[in-house]
């Protein structure tokens, strides 16, 4: 596959302000890219993009709720004003909520459900537009393992990640006739912030798997799919090099 520079492009990245986020948004930075950062706490946030600036990049915070319709539209056209356009949109933002089932406040699962899949729908009504009108674009998705098996104790965490993986695919090959494209990113274990304070915390996690359907790449993040390796070897050690 060719290799694209990134230096110039406009990266949007949604749940920047820690973990997968954040360090999404410092690679892309010591690219050269320039950067649209989201995420609901504004200090945290800006955090992260001063960071990103000391790499050298040239950084927007947009303390954004992704689960808010309007406001992730908003992000969209500010990206837009920003960068004249938007090459990659990365939506990472995760939640969970632990616990048996009927023990959780349908309030956390609620919560769960539209952070890992409303939000990341949210993301790509937001986004496909903009790609559409300017010919180009790469949509990439944050997934878990759980969207590829059950997670214990975490039935909504579970059934959201399903939900995402099931809404990425099929999104994903209605547009293999555009030069636009969308994948799922399966991540290694992470913290994630509970859904509600009432909630503890989850680890998401599993491997990291790409699935294509497009017809044309502008990046691609390092994978590694668990089923082509040796039996011998972790599922963690590409991320350990």
């Amino acid at each position: 596959m060719a290799q694209h520079h990134l230096g110039g492009a406009t990266v949007v990245i949604t749940g920047a302000s820690s973990g997968i986020g954040q360090a999404t948004a410092e690679a892309f930075a010591r690219e050269g890219a320039r950067l649209v950062l989201a995420a609901r706490g504004p200090e945290a946030l800006e955090q992260v993009a001063a960071r990103c600036r000391e790499l050298g990049a040239a950084v927007a915070a947009v303390p954004t709720d992704i689960t808010d319709t309007e406001a992730v539209q908003a992000l969209a056209e500010r990206a837009v004003q920003f960068g004249c356009g938007i090459e990659v949109w990365v939506s990472v933002v995760g939640t969970g909520a632990v616990g048996r089932f009927h023990e959780v406040p349908m309030a956390a699962h609620e919560q769960v459900i539209r952070a890992n899949l409303l939000g990341h729908m949210n993301d790509a009504h937001a986004v496909l537009p903009v790609f559409l009108r300017q010919e180009r674009g790469v949509l990439i998705n944050i997934n878990s393992v759980g969207g590829y098996a059950s997670v214990p104790f975490a039935a909504a965490y579970g059934a959201s990640k399903f939900g995402l993986r099931g809404f990425t695919e099929p999104c994903g090959l209605s547009w293999l006739t555009s030069p636009t494209s969308m994948s799922a990113t399966c991540s290694p274990p992470s913290s994630t912030p509970p859904a509600s304070a009432t909630a503890p915390t989850t680890r998401g996690g599993g491997c990291r798997r790409r699935r294509r359907s497009m017809t044309r790449v502008a990046w691609q993040p390092r994978c590694f799919d668990w089923r082509a390796g040796p039996a011998t070897r972790r599922w963690w050690d590409p991320w350990l090099r």
